[in-house]
């Protein structure tokens, strides 16, 4: 990318927020005629980042710290440093100090949506790289990176001024875009002994939880992530429910399964032969997101199977599945239903993403 020679100096964080291994920082645009943002670097040859072939790594020493620099384009270099913040913090300041305007993103307490100076142009693209740093997945990449013909800058323009119909075209796709860029909380719950821990396991491929025939062994929430269908699920194993609990451990271990059910975004109810305890079904009715009825063991049902839970006159399931987790069978179909509860409608190709009120 080239930028022109009256281009403002700016520097902007790559990376995400939060301690890391390596961040990157991106200085871009005309540097100042007297003053030299890489003076803090140290490197034993004389050749500097202003005149250093492109795409040429040098490796040198920012205030003592080792780091990297690679002249990317004739205007731009990305700086290399150690990921923790005040590594980060120290070289914006030194960069902010001869002249450099830092940008707001993740390296800037300060909203892009406060970044009144910034073009439409420059804005979007901020928007669709701190999206893109979010992205866990090729298909919610590949989804952002089509925010970047322009659609981006359009909403900017029409939100400034004042076209709400385009806004709120947009904003009707806010929840699939936080959830495009941070993924689902899917929450296994069911009576004790039910499988929920080896359906956990099968689910994300490996051993994760604890398996055993002693009811309770699960006592508290355990999480694990995957991804489905290009989506990052994580799954909360949860403590097995029971109207006739007496210990504390377990009582307290089904209070916080019933807590949960009101911070996630699809419910798993893992059931067996046996009847739904009264007290996770009157929790379950009450959930404010869908409830899957997953029927594992499928290997031991017969077709005169009587389920109790669903001759009942209300019930809280959106639809049921048979699985079984010891042989695997009904499982594609089971993450297929999760997928079309959490997902039951995608944007048009050509939609503006809410990137602001997500990113």
């Amino acid at each position: 990318m080239q930028f022109p020679v009256e281009t403002a100096l700016q520097a902007s964080v790559l990376t995400a927020s939060g301690p890391g291994a390596v961040a990157v920082i991106r200085l871009e645009g005309h540097l100042p005629p007297q003053e030299n943002p890489f003076r803090p670097f140290v490197r034993p040859d004389d050749v500097t980042p202003q005149t250093a072939q492109i795409n040429r790594i040098l490796y040198g020493r920012w205030h003592g710290e080792d780091l990297v620099i690679v002249r990317t384009a004739a205007h731009c270099w990305e700086i290399q440093c150690h990921g923790g913040s005040v590594a980060v913090q120290r070289i914006l300041q030194d960069l902010q100090a001869t002249g450099a305007r830092v940008l707001p993103g993740t390296g800037n307490s300060q909203s892009i949506s406060r970044a009144q100076d910034l073009s439409p142009e420059r804005q979007a693209d901020e928007l669709i790289r701190r999206a893109l740093q979010l992205c866990r997945t090729r298909e919610a990449a590949e989804r952002i990176l089509q925010q970047a013909d322009g659609r981006q800058v359009r909403l900017l323009q029409q939100r400034a001024a004042g076209n709400t119909d385009a806004v709120e075209q947009s904003q009707r796709w806010l929840s699939f875009t936080n959830s495009l860029l941070r993924g689902f909380r899917v929450l296994l719950t069911g009576e004790p002994n039910a499988g929920k821990s080896s359906l956990l396991n099968a689910l994300c491929g490996r051993q994760r939880a604890i398996v055993s025939d002693v009811p309770g062994t699960t006592r508290d929430l355990l999480d694990a992530e995957t991804t489905m269908g290009g989506w990052i699920i994580r799954f909360v194993d949860s403590a097995g429910v029971r109207d006739d609990a007496t210990s504390d451990i377990e009582i307290e271990g089904i209070r916080r399964s019933l807590t949960a059910t009101g911070a996630v975004d699809l419910i798993c109810c893992i059931a067996e032969l046996k009847p739904i305890p009264d007290l996770l079904l009157q929790t379950l009715a009450m959930a404010r997101c869908p409830v899957l009825l997953v029927q594992n063991k499928a290997d031991l049902l017969t077709s005169d199977t009587d389920f109790t839970a669903l001759q009942r006159p209300v019930h809280p399931f959106v639809d049921r599945v048979q699985v079984s987790a010891a042989t695997g069978a009904g499982l594609e179909e089971l993450k297929s239903c999760m997928l079309r509860l959490l997902v039951p409608s995608v944007p048009a190709e050509n939609v503006a993403l809410p990137l602001l009120e997500t990113v």
